[in-house]
C-alpha cells in the first residue's frame, strides 16, 4: 500500500481564518497543524492515492479567503 503525505502553508485573510480552518478540517485526510491569528496555517495531508491529494490541494486553493498555498513537503511511502 502507498501513502502520500504532504504539508502546505496557507496564507489566509485573517477575518476568514476560522472558516478556512473548519473547511480544511472537514476534508478527508486533511488537518490544520498550526494556525496563527495573522492568517498563516500549516496543513497536513495524508492520502492513499496521489490524485486524491491533488484534488484536496485544489479544493483548499479554492476556499474563500485563501490567498496563497505553498507545498512545503511531499513524500510517497511504499508498503505502509
Amino acid at each position: 500500500m502507498t501513502e502520500h503525505i504532504c504539508s502546505l502553508v496557507l496564507s489566509v485573510m485573517p477575518p476568514k481564518r476560522t472558516q478556512v480552518e473548519a473547511a480544511v478540517e472537514a476534508l478527508d485526510g486533511a488537518s490544520v497543524a498550526v494556525a496563527d491569528p495573522s492568517g498563516k496555517l500549516v496543513v497536513l495531508l495524508e492520502h492513499s492515492q496521489q490524485q486524491a491529494q491533488v484534488d484536496c490541494i485544489d479544493t483548499i486553493k479554492g476556499l474563500p479567503g485563501v490567498s496563497a498555498t505553498t507545498l512545503i513537503y511531499h513524500q510517497e511511502l511504499e508498503n505502509v
